[in-house]
């Protein structure tokens, strides 16, 4: 009896030694910071990254997600990235100008005829070659991500741009931003994105400009309930990688750069398809809630091109060479 007794000792501690060997813990563990919420697109999308590249790094690699800005704004993710403080993160264009100032070009208003022609510009040479102008100051430019167009949002009605007059409207800290909104008529103020639905219920500006998610996903069609769809930027999104970490992925194993590379366009593939369709709820959602939703004739949308002239006649001749290319595309 004490002999069978043993003998089944032993089998549970090889059953219990051969579970341990089977758990693989991650030779390298990377920090994902996102500014939005879980379920957002782009957070989506990070998380698919993730699995991708734990599926094909066989475990070895684990992309860990942090959504809600808990690492810090898109201001200081970009600077901790700097010194290797976080691995990766997703960037707008409007953010990254002010860091890499060629992406000036990429962010002029009304740059595109509609989504379909950013993603020819973006899929070819001129989406390659600002991927290689962003890759600089201690990070690597992996893939685009969509972020629709952006439109204006109040707390008052607008029917048409002249409404928009002496109106206070939240933009991102960006330059190009601020002098488009200006050019509508309207004040611009640079306020921190968490900020703006206080600021909209403390009456401190009349409105804001973003892009329809954002828009309803934020809550900030609570408090500004009219929703003029200028489309007046189209700004895609970047994720970037810290160059300390593409230096600890390759000691891990050299092919597996390539690999993280890949995974990232492929999530970028993903947040398209994630995109559309959270546009589509959002629309929904915002008329369900009673947003008043304004598009401009097609009248209006060429003045509004047309006023925003100046912004291009500033360009040196290579950026006017790459916008007749975008135009042509």
């Amino acid at each position: 009896m004490k002999k069978i007794v043993f003998m089944a000792f032993l089998f549970v501690l090889v059953l219990v030694s051969c579970k341990k060997e089977e758990t693989r813990y991650p030779e390298l563990v990377l920090r994902y910071a996102d500014n939005q919420s879980d379920g957002y697109p782009t957070v989506e999308a990070a998380k698919y990254f993730a699995e991708l590249v734990k599926e094909r790094t066989d475990g070895k690699i684990e992309v860990r997600v942090f959504p809600d800005s808990v690492l810090g704004s898109e201001t200081s993710v970009m600077e901790q990235m700097g010194y290797g403080g976080i691995d990766m993160s997703r960037f707008s264009v409007g953010t990254l100008t002010r860091y890499f100032p060629k992406l000036w070009t990429l962010q002029l208003p009304y740059l595109y005829a509609d989504n379909d022609h950013m993603w020819r510009v973006l899929d070819g040479e001129i989406g390659d070659m600002y991927l290689e102008e962003v890759s600089g100051k201690g990070l690597i430019a992996l893939a685009w991500y969509d972020a629709g167009a952006r439109s204006v949002y109040t707390r008052v009605p607008v029917s048409g741009i002249e409404d928009l007059h002496g109106m206070v409207i939240r933009v991102m800290e960006n330059d190009m931003m601020s002098r488009t909104i200006e050019l509508l008529g309207a004040e611009a103020v640079q306020i921190p994105y968490g900020d703006v639905y206080s600021a909209l219920q403390k009456m401190r500006i009349d409105g804001a400009e973003n892009n329809l998610p954002s828009y309803v996903f934020t809550g900030h069609y609570q408090a500004a309930p009219y929703f003029y769809q200028d489309e007046h930027f189209r700004l895609p999104e970047v994720v970037m990688m810290s160059v300390y970490a593409e230096q600890k992925i390759a000691a891990v194993d050299p092919s597996f750069v390539g690999v993280v590379r890949t995974c990232a366009v492929e999530s970028g593939l993903y947040e398209r398809i994630l995109w559309q369709q959270e546009e589509e709820r959002a629309y929904e959602k915002a008329i369900a809630s009673g947003v008043v939703v304004t598009k401009p004739s097609e009248d209006a949308l060429l003045y509004l091109r047309q006023i925003m002239e100046p912004l291009y006649q500033e360009l040196d001749e290579i950026a006017q060479d790459i916008v007749r290319r975008i135009e042509d595309i």
